[in-house]
């Protein structure tokens, strides 16, 4: 059997419970100063992202995706306009009321792991639940499952610098989804695997939207990627330079 039909028998969507998130952004502006410049990463953007919508987001380097993608995740803020998760205004929100709205309600999926090099792999899978109170008995079974659910349940108990590129990007996917998110995000989420391992994990994604309703923004560069989602956004100097349905 392929790993990429292994990883399809393995995986489950059953582990994100239905839940309700969408996201509004009207009047979107972030800037950043460059020397005498002043650079427009995001310039006056209006977006809504309804629950259950696996939305893609393209551009080249430099057109806003990333910071959109980081002004969902609540770890930037914008210079000016509305940002409201789940009815959330992010404005309101201390940093640590911001902090523990991610924890509660986003999974992100980074483009460079962020693995705590110093944690086991099951550690840093079960850190979010552990973060939040959860015991660690319970944290530590349910990222086990997670590990197996991506085939790394023979790598628990590895560190990161055990790990090819690939199996971190797993382990990244796993921790992503033990706080079963109502949001995830998704920064080029099968950038380090294999083509048949990333198709199936774009499967998920994408069941996961259809089935469970979660909601997902997904940051890629590869229009094969792209194709999984059900709208597709383009984004150049900061503005959406395209919106449409796939």
């Amino acid at each position: 059997m392929s790993n990429g039909s292994a990883l399809k028998n393995h995986i489950a969507v059953t582990t994100i419970n239905p839940k309700q998130l969408t996201i509004d952004g009207k009047s979107l502006q972030k800037h950043y100063k460059s020397g005498d410049s002043t650079i427009k990463a995001l310039d006056n953007v209006d977006i809504s992202i309804p629950t259950g919508q696996f939305a893609c987001i393209m551009g080249r380097s430099g057109s806003g995706k990333s910071t959109l993608l980081n002004i969902f995740g609540a770890i930037d803020r914008v210079d000016a306009g509305t940002v409201l998760i789940e009815g959330q205004d992010l404005r309101l929100l201390n940093d640590s009321a911001l902090s523990a709205f991610r924890r509660k309600k986003i999974g992100f999926i980074f483009q460079s792991f962020n693995l705590m090099p110093t944690l086991t792999t099951v550690e840093n899978v079960a850190l979010p639940l552990l973060l939040d109170g959860v015991s660690t008995r319970e944290a530590t079974d349910r990222a086990l499952e997670l590990l197996a659910k991506v085939q790394l349940e023979g790598r628990s108990h590895h560190r990161p610098d055990q790990l090819s590129g690939g199996q971190m990007q797993r382990v990244a996917i796993a921790r992503a989804l033990i706080a079963r998110p109502a949001l995830l995000l998704a920064d080029e989420p099968t950038g380090n695997l294999d083509s048949a391992i990333g198709k199936q994990i774009l499967t998920l994604l994408k069941d996961l939207s259809e089935k469970e309703n979660q909601t997902i923004v997904l940051v890629t560069h590869d229009n094969s990627a792209a194709k999984y989602a059900n709208r597709l956004i383009v984004m150049k100097d900061g503005s959406v330079a395209s919106d449409e349905r796939t």
